[in-house]
């Protein structure tokens, strides 16, 4: 009985078990995914595979037709996948479609007899990148439901966005072609550039990548402005008692679908028609319909319709055509032309019917004379100011519809009269002036007889003003020429041409002019030299004609040739350059800015400077040889040396060397001095000077008064070794005389002492062996 009791127990826990579906703990295993990966990999779809019956603990609990699988995406609701699964083997398989852009998650539910069981699959299917989505040949939505809010300067688009989309080409494109594209990441847009009263095509694209959707399309017609009717431009062709009109419509005024155009003559207008906008047409046409009046002058008025605004209208102006007219030069007859005051002349015609103006031309009677326009006119006369003393004719030409008709004269010439009150102006005077003179042409006058030219310089005196008088012989002379010459160049006149009638000469205006300067030429007698008193420079020229300033050129030394000065002054002065340096000056004229040729360059090498000797510095001695350096003075660091030449002796003996040496016989700059006259133990006295280069002039001589001692003659002790050379003084030629006769003197001194002894010893012999005789003598006679 108890064995019983558990066997019914283990059976109803069974079927409870089995009625209500239990998962396993690896449920998870059993399922799995992948991107679809052939024939490429597409991350728009996933291959799924699951086994339904190895996810739970009892197969038998749940039945193969209960269970679903649900995906969701992104952060939207869980769907069912719709596929067909492919059962292998207890697997079952399926392709689902997924948006790549966006996270997925999967549920499966599995259904028994008593209830069901949720297993959400933990792992996610993750979001793929742009770049993959756009390889995978994932297909965008087309944007849908376009939305345009036209405003006043701006037109805003929005459209549903596109799953995945991570940008929109926006595309406007005007009726011309013109496009105007912009690239947003938003599913809006804002389009600022656009022509008012256009048509434009509205195209939207969704874009990955380098991948994109089907164009979205729509149309819109932007506003047009008040003065929208301005880029009309009608072609009107009237007839006698009609007209017609052409205008394109579609590309000027695309938003417009209809206008309202009539006819108006002085301000009365016929009522409007409306001319209705047809895209079949390449352009909108309009006939009058009542009959206009011949030869007339009307408007055509075209006014564009916009619901809600009231735009200006487009008028222009055109004149019916005339009925053919016969005789046309007999109608303008006749025509008459009568001269009166001031020269004036009134010409005038009969009306033609129908004409649109009159052309008026004026013969002057003179051999060459021919007929030329004076001007045109709607009525029927035109008044002209003539010349004084001068014949015309005047005929009118007629031009109806564009034709215009011969010439018809007037009957007789005019002449017109001379006013004596007012000085008289030679009628289309042409001066031109040049360097020299000055050409005159004017138009003669048939009542003048003779001409006085009278032409003054400016501050000339009267009877200084060259001129000439001109006879008339020939009356039907029309123009003449006459040149004056003589004149100076680039310098101010008056003038005056004074007229000779039958009876007076009358008085002149007076005019003024310039003539022009001729080419520059280079200055005359250029003058280039030092100046030794002042150190300078000293330049002259001669003037140049009309001259306004001039430039000075030089070359100092090797240096390029550059521009010293602009000046207005004929003698100038420029600091000289150094000692020995070469020099060169030009002079160009300057006239109204344009420069002439230069003068050929002038110069020199500045002298040496002479106001002291070079410097004698000794460079060693030995024996009776001194070895020195003459070394050039600063001043004249620039010049070079050509010889030396040099004075030397031993002091304590008269004869005096000389020598003369050339500096490219130099040893490094040095001379050396090695016969010096007699010994040397008394010293050695030198001097010498230098010439330079180029120049005849030699310097002072420099002497060892005053030596300069080369450093390199020291000692082992530090010590200098100043070579033994006497140094004179300023008397120093009278020692050795002096010594000499000292010298003289001494040793004459002591032979005359040693004489005066000998005497003496002498006597004093004499007297010891003699009888006395002598010294009596001697004391009898002392002065022996």
């Amino acid at each position: 009985m108890k064995l019983q009791s558990i066997v019914i127990l283990f059976s109803l826990i069974s079927i409870a078990h089995s009625a209500v579906p239990t998962l396993k703990a690896d449920a998870a295993d059993k399922v799995s995914w992948k991107f679809k990966d052939r024939p490429k990999q597409d991350v728009s779809k996933i291959l799924l595979e699951w086994e339904p019956f190895a996810m739970v603990e009892d197969k038998s609990s749940i039945a193969s037709d209960e269970w679903s699988v649900l995906i969701q995406s992104g952060d939207g609701e869980y769907t069912p996948v719709t596929t067909n699964s492919r059962p292998r083997g207890g697997k079952y398989k399926y392709t689902i479609d997924i948006v790549p852009c966006q996270d997925h998650h999967l549920k499966f539910v599995l259904k028994g007899s008593d209830g069901e069981v949720v297993f959400e699959l933990p792992e996610v299917i993750p979001a793929s990148s742009s770049d993959l989505i756009a390889s995978s040949g994932f297909n965008l939505e087309m944007p849908a439901n376009i939305q345009i809010e036209q405003n006043e300067d701006s037109v805003a688009l929005s459209w549903d966005a596109s799953l995945c989309a991570t940008s929109y080409l926006v595309v406007f494109m005007g009726p011309d072609g013109k496009e105007i594209e912009n690239e947003v990441t938003e599913n809006t847009a804002t389009i600022t550039e656009f022509e008012a009263c256009s048509q434009y095509d509205v195209y939207v694209t969704a874009v990955i990548d380098e991948s994109y959707s089907d164009e979205a399309y729509d149309t819109i017609s932007t506003h047009p402005s008040a003065s929208a009717a301005e880029k009309l431009d009608p072609k009107v062709s009237p007839s006698i008692n009609s007209v017609k009109a052409q205008w394109d419509a579609y590309g000027k005024l695309s938003c417009v679908n209809a206008y309202a155009v009539k006819v108006c003559k002085d301000g009365v207008c016929g009522e409007a028609a409306t001319v209705e906008l047809d895209n079949t047409l390449p352009v909108l046409e309009f006939t009058s319909t009542g009959e206009l009046d011949q030869c007339s002058e009307y408007t055509l008025s075209v006014k564009p319709i916009y619901e809600g605004k009231d735009l200006a209208e487009k008028v222009v102006p055109f004149r019916t055509l005339s009925p053919p007219v016969q005789d046309v030069n007999i109608k303008l007859m006749p025509v008459n032309a009568v001269a009166g005051d001031e020269q004036m002349i009134t010409v005038s015609w009969s009306a033609v019917q129908c004409a649109s103006t009159y052309e008026i031309f004026q013969h002057v009677s003179a051999p060459d004379g021919d007929w030329e326009t004076i001007g045109t006119s709607e009525a029927t006369e035109l008044s002209i100011k003539g010349v004084p003393c001068t014949e015309y004719r005047y005929g009118v030409k007629v031009s109806i519809d564009g034709v215009q008709s011969d010439i018809v004269e007037a009957e007789a010439a005019v002449m017109t009269p001379i006013d004596n009150s007012v000085p008289y102006v030679a009628s289309n005077l042409i001066s031109e002036p040049s360097t020299d003179s000055i050409e005159l042409s004017w138009d003669h006058a048939k009542c003048i007889t003779s001409y006085r030219i009278k032409i003054c310089k400016d501050g000339s005196a009267e009877e200084e003003c060259p001129g000439e008088t001109i006879e008339i012989e020939d009356p039907s002379t029309h123009n003449l020429t006459r040149t004056i010459e003589n004149l100076s160049p680039c310098s101010g006149y008056s003038m005056q041409i004074f007229a000779t009638t039958d009876t007076d000469e009358l008085a002149a205006e007076t005019t003024t002019f310039e003539t022009s300067a001729p080419a520059p030429t280079a200055p005359e007698n250029l003058n280039v030299g030092l100046n030794a008193g002042t150190n300078k420079i000293d330049i002259s020229f001669e003037p140049v004609a009309c001259a306004t300033g001039y430039k000075v050129y030089k070359t100092i030394g090797d240096s390029e040739e550059e521009v010293l000065d602009e000046t207005t002054d004929l003698s100038i002065s420029f600091d000289s350059p150094e000692p020995c340096v070469q020099f060169s000056y030009g002079v160009s004229a300057l006239v109204n800015g344009e420069e002439g040729p230069k003068t050929e360059l002038l110069g020199d090498k500045v002298p040496p400077k002479n106001g002291e000797g070079p410097k004698l510095i000794i460079d060693d001695k030995f024996n009776s040889t001194v070895i020195f350096i003459l070394e050039t003075p600063d001043f004249n660091q620039k010049c070079e040396i050509e010889e030396y030449h040099m004075k030397y002796r031993n002091l304590g003996h008269m004869d005096e060397q000389e020598r003369t040496v050339a500096a490219s016989d130099l040893l490094e700059g040095k001379i050396v001095l090695d016969d010096f006259p007699g010994a040397a133990d008394n010293g050695m006295f030198i001097e010498g000077r230098i010439k330079y280069l180029g120049f005849e002039s030699w310097s002072p001589f420099v002497s060892t008064k005053n030596p300069v001692v080369n450093d390199s003659l020291t000692n082992k002790s530090g010590l200098e070794e100043i070579p033994e050379i006497v140094v004179e003084d300023g008397n120093s030629i009278l020692v050795p005389i002096v010594i000499g006769v000292l010298v003289a003197v001494v040793v004459l001194v002591i032979v005359i002492f040693f004489i005066v002894k000998r005497k003496r010893s002498q006597d004093k012999y004499d007297a010891e062996i003699g009888d006395g005789s002598e010294s009596k003598k001697l004391k009898d006679n002392p002065e022996v």
